[in-house]
């Protein structure tokens, strides 16, 4: 064999390696700055939780700062599992036992009530956190049922 053959036959079958380094080393990237910036939204979800007059400013039309303090706070919840979630550290079997447990607080039900369409909007075509959203809003009918 000649040795540029040799050399053609060992790069061919080093390449695919590179090219599979590359790909994680992208999806690696996508997922900190994913965590990254889930974190920022969760900081500043429970700085505004906390904070009345950042709540003020933040409110939609028609909901007391207080009100909005509650809902913020539920949101906070749900937003720190479906990181967990989409991260990977949480199964699909854990995820729907993990979901219920924020739905059984009233805060976190009336939190999905008023703005579940938006993460639902948000999350199209995005498997992931569609899944996330269908997990959630099945917990929630569930507390419904039981509540009721």
């Amino acid at each position: 064999m000649k040795t540029s053959n040799a050399v053609l036959i060992a790069a061919a079958s080093v390449a695919p390696v590179g090219v599979a380094q590359l790909v994680q080393r992208d999806r690696q990237h996508k997922q900190n700055v994913d965590a990254e910036l889930s974190c920022i939204q969760i900081d500043w979800l429970a700085r505004t939780s906390q904070d009345e007059q950042e709540a003020a400013r933040w409110a939609p039309e028609g909901f007391e700062p207080q009100q909005y303090q509650r809902m913020l706070s539920g949101n906070r919840m749900l937003c720190q599992l479906s990181l967990h979630w989409r991260l990977g550290f949480v199964t699909r079997r854990q995820l729907n036992l993990y979901a219920d447990q924020p739905m059984m607080n009233g805060t976190c039900r009336d939190y999905w009530k008023q703005f579940h369409s938006y993460r639902e909007a948000e999350a199209q075509g995005k498997k992931r956190d569609e899944a996330f959203n269908q997990a959630i809003g099945d917990a929630y009918t569930r507390a419904m049922k039981l509540a009721a």
